[in-house]
């Protein structure tokens, strides 16, 4: 049995440029720390070959001392081996980081755009791999390949797109997988993680990030982890997800409609976030929608404050104001020009040009009649 740790797109250093600037560095050492807690489950483990499918380093970012934690964590465990296929944002290149870098002779990194594997034999295995050495890869290195001795437990690492046929980050097709003869494909490049499945006799799988980087990356994340078998039996696995990331994005959209004042969207707010136990781990943006008085003016300051701990806090407001629009639309008076004038933004603008104009329309309409926007600050 061969216990194994497979993990992809930690994106260390990655620069968090959609954060606060005064929280990207608190989030970059969030993955430092992700990835220190990875390697203390390693080791609590006892796990003997961790696969990590590329995108380790953001190496545009990356700085000397991340550099040196890696080396550091690796060389505490010289019973444990690491292999490395470099992925389109930390490629193989004569002045990038695992060229410049002297790491342990317990870690092994693929360095060529085509195949080529490594041997072994005290766990009998094989770890095929490859290498980008720029930021595209237009070619499967595998297709048409198979491993050279069966008996073994074959492992392909492979950092590479299987969402698309014609990407420029190694498409990888699933009849690929299906006919490429490896017990396991350890896959990176796609941030979602996926359970291990199978095509053909082939199981494959991606672990997604180890940390979320911005609100299209929600959720926890982590890695794979589990066990290889193979004997007269055939090949057998057993893997499962294991969280190792500090903080996590989540993403709401809540409808509103009806609502006269910033109390009662908080409450609504409020019974979401208890709903999905979201807390001081949790990035959370909400999204607002429906039709709300026109009188309301959102006020993301007076919500946020009437809120349990998050760690951040995001709102948008996507809410329209609630107005008899059939009404506006033939009234002859400047209101019913001033309508027409913003439909179309309200109608098939993006949702920016809508959250704008629904503002326009509200401050409008209202100094038109003469009242007041409520803003309870």
């Amino acid at each position: 049995m061969v216990k194994i740790l497979h993990t992809a797109d930690m994106h260390l250093d990655a620069p968090f440029t959609l954060e606060d600037p005064s929280l990207s560095e608190v989030r970059r050492g969030d993955l430092r720390s992700a990835f220190s807690a990875m390697m203390m489950y390693v080791k609590d483990n006892s796990i003997d070959l961790v696969l990590i499918a590329g995108d380790m380093f953001d190496s545009e970012f990356v700085s000397k001392e991340t550099v040196s934690l890696v080396v550091k964590e690796f060389s505490k465990l010289p019973d444990c081996k690491f292999v490395i296929s470099p992925g389109n944002h930390d490629p193989y290149t004569a002045g990038g980081v695992y060229k410049k870098t002297e790491f342990p002779d317990n870690v092994f990194i693929f360095s060529e755009p085509s195949l080529s594997y490594i041997s072994f034999d005290d766990l009998n295995v094989d770890v095929y791999g490859y290498a980008f050495t720029s930021s595209t890869m237009e070619r499967n290195p595998f297709t048409g390949r198979k491993p050279l001795n069966p008996n073994r437990i074959n492992i392909l690492l492979a950092h590479g797109d299987t969402s698309s046929p014609i990407s420029k980050y190694c498409p990888i097709t699933e009849n690929d997988i299906a006919e490429s003869g490896f017990d396991y494909i350890a896959l990176g490049h796609i941030h979602t993680g996926k359970e291990p499945t199978k095509a053909g006799e082939t199981c494959y799988a991606y672990p997604g990030c180890l940390e979320g980087r911005d609100y299209s990356e929600a959720g926890h994340k982590g890695a794979l982890t589990g066990s290889f078998i193979k004997d007269e039996n055939g090949f057998r696995y057993n893997m499962k997800a294991i969280r190792f990331s500090r903080r996590r994005y989540a993403v709401e959209r809540l409808n509103v409609t009806g609502s006269s004042n910033n109390d009662e969207i908080a409450e609504a707010i409020s019974k979401v976030i208890v709903k999905n136990g979201y807390g001081d781990d949790t990035l959370l943006r909400v999204t607002l929608e429906g039709n709300v008085t026109p009188e309301l003016k959102i006020n993301k300051k007076v919500i946020e404050r009437q809120l349990r701990d998050l760690y951040t806090f995001d709102l948008i407001d996507n809410t329209l104001p609630l107005y008899d629009c059939e009404a506006l639309k033939y009234d002859p008076t400047i209101k019913g020009a001033f309508f027409e004038a913003l439909l179309p933004m309200l109608e098939k603008g993006t949702a920016e040009e809508r959250e704008l104009a629904a503002m326009a329309l509200r401050y409008g309409l209202c100094a038109i009649d003469g009242t007041d926007i409520i803003d309870f600050e």
